[in-house]
Parts: structure tokens; sequence; C-alpha cells
């Protein structure tokens, strides 16, 4: 499996937004006459359709800075909105929608559609959600590989930083960030093992695409994976956040983090770690958030979420990959201080059904509440 180098730790990102209509604020399955206006689009190539028609990504080009990492990602997404507005549709963020019913989703009639509504029947629509990647570059696979297993190790504390998945089918969830629940029905999926080694990574890989559920990495779905053919790391495991802001700043501490690993700062221990600390420990950042007791598989303890966001934080501040990202770090950690998005998308939906009761029909709530949500996507984390 060739892997192509990279400039270390340059980084990009995907985003997946929601595409939803004005009118109701529910999911539109629009993306096809979406795609037909946007592709004729300057920097078309930075948009993608998935496997669902009510997602829209857009992947950013390759950075060296996070402040020029944003402008990009506000600039594809301003032109995005620009081309949804007359349509009667709007983009937002957030890991889930109120409104999405696994049976009302609609396939896109590709290839790759196709293939994964023949492999795995209900399970792509039920996955009809909104993930952010952020991709890391490394020279060498053996660079990949310890980045990755130093990243997989903080997946909890990344999902308790992005959640935004707390509804769907019209409930509340109980949970902050519901999204990373549905990758686990996957056969391959969740945890990335921890490779000593680029071999024992090809290996692996070989004995998951024999089972023939799997023919590429991009069918494993592991919270965190190598990328060959970009040269990077990727991590998969965010919610996309309800601004580009957000957004940025998850990149750039994931930036921060990885050259941690790859300096040898942030390294695991070599004793065994807990059967089941680091798999409880992800449930519990899915189910409270910011909020969670985290386990540190580096420090081998229970801690607050909030406390080792900031702890990470200082420790990038000492050497960090540029000025940019430690604005941008600094910005995420006063932010979780006091917000998650989780949080605030309840608050918006408790506020929206409680306008005009009586009055006003659940739709129109729902709308409001759409509208709230997508005009955040331009928000700083200091608004």
């Amino acid at each position: 499996m060739q892997f192509i180098h990279s400039k270390a730790l340059t980084l990009g990102m995907e985003l997946e937004l929601q595409i939803v209509s004005n009118t109701t604020g529910e999911l539109s399955p629009s993306s096809l006459a979406f795609w037909e206006a946007c592709k004729h689009l300057d920097h078309a190539e930075r948009y993608s359709l998935e496997a669902t028609l009510s997602t829209i990504e857009l992947n950013t080009s390759v950075h060296e800075d996070a402040d020029t990492l944003l402008a990009e990602a506000l600039a594809l997404t301003a032109t995005l909105c620009d081309a949804a507005r007359p349509m009667g549709l709007l983009l937002r963020g957030g890991g889930t929608q109120v409104t999405q019913f696994w049976n009302e989703r609609v396939m896109a009639p590709t290839p790759r559609a196709e293939e994964l509504a023949g492999r795995f029947g209900f399970l792509p629509k039920r996955f009809s959600t909104y993930g952010m990647h952020v991709h890391i570059g490394a020279e060498q696979p053996a660079d990949a590989l310890r980045m990755g297993n130093v990243l997989q190790a903080l997946v909890p504390l990344f999902i308790a930083c992005s959640a935004a998945s707390p509804f769907l089918q019209m409930e509340d969830t109980g949970f902050c960030a519901s999204r990373p629940l549905e990758p686990l029905l996957y056969p391959h999926a969740g945890a990335m093992p921890r490779f000593k080694d680029w071999a024992g990574f090809e290996q692996a890989c070989e004995e998951i695409f024999s089972t023939r559920l799997a023919s590429t990495l991009k069918d494993i779905y592991w919270d965190v994976r190598p990328k060959p053919e970009f040269g990077t790391i990727e991590v998969r495991v965010f919610d996309t956040p309800l601004s580009v802001h957000k957004a940025a700043a998850l990149a750039a501490f994931t930036r921060g983090c990885a050259a941690l690993a790859l300096a040898g700062t942030l390294r695991l221990p070599d004793q065994p770690q807990p059967l089941t600390a680091e798999r409880v420990s992800r449930f519990l950042a899915c189910r409270d958030g910011l909020d969670a007791e985290l386990f540190d598989p580096f420090a081998q303890a229970w801690r607050p979420a909030r406390g080792w966001l900031s702890e990470l934080a200082a420790a990038i501040a000492q050497a960090p990959v540029c000025a940019a990202d430690l604005r941008q770090v600094q910005a995420l950690v006063q932010h979780c201080q006091h917000h998650q998005d989780a949080t605030l998308m309840r608050d918006a939906l408790a506020e929206a059904l409680q306008q005009d009761q009586g009055v006003r029909d659940k739709q129109s709530q729902l709308a409001s509440y759409s509208r709230g949500l997508g005009e955040r996507l331009f928000a700083t984390l200091a608004g």
C-alpha cells in the first residue's frame, strides 16, 4: 500500500453540511439539484455529494496555517449558502437533524451509494448524519501511525469538544453526541487498533478486505485512519460543529496534538491499558460531552474533559505549529469552558417551541429553529 509523502503537519478538513428546507426546517433531499447549481461555480472541485441526498460536503485545500484554513472554509461555505438561498434551502451545521428518520432518507443515484446499500442495507440511511474530518500531513508512514495512535487515544476528548448531535427522530436522545454511536454498527468501525509499524497496518487491512465487506480504506470506518493516497492521518470522529470558526479551531487543536505526538511529548505508556476504560470513556463523551469524566490514557487516570482540554492546550502553547494555531486553540478552550454545541441546540429548540405556543404550528417552529442554527455557521467562538 503506497504512502504518498506529505509535508509534516500540514492540515485540511472536510465538513458535511445539512441541506434543509427553509420553509419546513426538515432535511431536504435536494443535493442533486443543488449540485447542478454548484458545479459551475469557482472551486467546484471543493464540493462533493454524499451517499444520501440531504448532504453536501466541502473539502478544503492543504494548509500550513489555521487562519488560511478558516478563511477558505468560510468562503466555500458562503458560496454554498448563496447558491442555496434562491432554491428555498439553507445550510447548517450540527451532527444530526432533529427530523432525521432513516426510512425517509433517499440514497444518491451513484455507484458508491448503490454499493453501500447492497453491502449494508439500511445502515447508510441510518448513518445519514453529519461529521467533520481533519487530515494531518505525514512525511513517512511511520509518522502517520505514531500520530494516529495518539490521536485515537484522544478520541473521547475530540467527541466531547465537538458534541453537536443531541436530537434524532423528533426526540432528545439523552446524548450530547449521538452521531458517533452510529458507525459502531458497522463491522469494521470504532477504534483504530494500535499499530507498531506499517506492515502491521497493511496486514490488518488485508484481513478486513478478505471479508468482502470492505474493498478499500474508505470502507473502514475507524475513528482515526491513515490515508496513504493523501499522505495523511485522518480524524473522523467529530460532529460537524455549528460554526465554521469552531471547525477550524478543532482542526488547529488536532494538529497541535499531532505535533505533540510527533515530537514525543505526548506518548502512550508501554504498559497495557485497562480493558474497558477507553471504550467507556468514548461512551461517556457521547453521553455527557464536555461535562464528562474521561479516561486519560497518557496519565492513566480519569479526569474532567475541560481540564484535560486545558492541559493539552497549555502543552501545545509551548511549541505551537504556528501562531494562528495557538490563537485558535486558545479561543476553543475559552469557548468550551462555557459552551457546547449540544446545549446550544437544546436551548434553541426549546425556545423555538415556546414561541407563540398554540398559534404557530410545529413545522414553522422547526423552521425557525433551523434558520437560527443556520445563522450560527458564520458565528465566531466569541459570539
